[in-house]
C-alpha cells in the first residue's frame, strides 16, 4: 500500500480530468509506486497514452508535483 500526496495544482488537474485520462494518471502513479525501489532521488516524468506528469518518490510516498493532459 502506497500513500500518494497531490499538491493543490495537481489535484485540481487531475480531477478535471475526463474519466479515461484520470485513470490513466492513477494507472501512471501505481506504477511508479511499484517501481519506488528501483528510482534514485529526484523527480520523475510519467507519459501515458493520453497524459504525462511529475512526481517524487519518498520511501512509500509519491507526491505528484503536476500532471497534464497530451493533446
Amino acid at each position: 500500500m502506497h500513500r500518494v500526496e497531490l499538491t493543490r495544482t495537481a489535484d485540481e488537474v487531475l480531477t478535471g480530468k475526463p474519466d479515461d485520462v484520470h485513470e490513466e494518471m492513477l494507472a501512471l502513479i501505481d506504477s511508479v509506486a511499484d517501481a519506488a525501489g528501483e528510482r534514485s532521488a529526484g523527480p520523475v516524468v510519467m507519459f501515458g497514452a493520453s497524459s504525462w506528469g511529475t512526481c517524487t518518490v519518498a520511501g512509500d510516498v509519491v507526491e505528484v508535483l503536476d500532471n497534464g493532459r497530451a493533446d
